[in-house]
């Protein structure tokens, strides 16, 4: 089904290659003209002092929540693929799913709505609040430096979340000459976190007449103070906000 707001229009997909690559087939099929730019790598936290944490954290919790495949690799090394019988997984997705029932056992509970709130609601609707010493617990396992959206709605509903960081993005690093971007005739951007951001400005000039749209407060202030003008900050960290965005 094309879409209006991206038909004809070449989208620069600043992601980390495997996510950037599922974002072009959406895009593709609205009527888009993707362009994959890779800005930033992943790589797994191995710190033994994080993995015992991880543990202990595992350990006393009723869930441990994982918003990505790459999350989940990186908290079944620390891990060692192992999990207590009494934590269940919770994902947002059907490929992080996969990740899980592959590297951690199980998926107990796969949020079709793939935001923060989906999440969150998902779990709440599954979780029996005790308003006493009782209170369900939640590990977070992410991203070094990512949004804290789930842990802030389950705190509010009372439900003690615990984070750990399992991974972090790493920027690409400063290229001379840079990619002309303005000579491909960019019409939109989208950077998705700090690191894209980062990345971008390493590798490439951005050109003034292009849109720059970006995932959330922390991306567009990082996109703000590397010079890009945010013509949209998403809402949500999908790449249907990323649409919303555009206006």
């Amino acid at each position: 089904m094309i879409d209006r707001r991206v038909a004809g229009m070449k989208v620069l997909i600043t992601r980390e290659a495997e996510d950037a690559e599922r974002w072009a087939m959406k895009l593709t099929s609205l009527g888009a003209l993707p362009v994959v730019f890779p800005c930033l790598q992943s790589e797994n936290i191995t710190d033994p002092a994080v993995a015992n944490v991880l543990k202990a954290a595992v350990e006393t919790a009723n869930w441990i929540v994982l918003s990505s495949r790459r999350g989940v690799v990186s908290t079944a090394r620390l891990l060692d693929g192992k999990l207590t019988s009494r934590t269940k997984v919770a994902v947002i997705g059907p490929a992080t799913a996969r990740a899980a029932k592959e590297l951690l056992g199980r998926a107990d509970l796969v949020a079709t709505d793939s935001t923060s709130a989906g999440i969150a609601d998902a779990l709440l609707a599954r979780i029996k609040i005790v308003k006493a010493s009782g209170a369900a617990r939640v590990v977070m396992a992410g991203a070094e430096g990512g949004r804290t959206d789930v842990e802030q709605l389950l705190g509010r509903n009372g439900v003690k979340v615990s984070r750990v960081d399992v991974y972090r993005t790493i920027p690409s690093p400063a290229v001379e000459p840079k990619r002309d971007l303005e000579q491909e005739g960019i019409d939109l951007i989208f950077l998705a976190s700090p690191s894209a951001v980062e990345g971008l400005r390493n590798t490439a000039v951005v050109p003034r007449r292009a849109k720059v749209i970006v995932i959330g407060p922390t991306t567009a202030a990082a996109a703000v103070e590397a010079g890009f003008a945010v013509a949209g900050e998403a809402e949500e960290p999908n790449l249907e906000s990323m649409l919303d965005a555009i206006g």
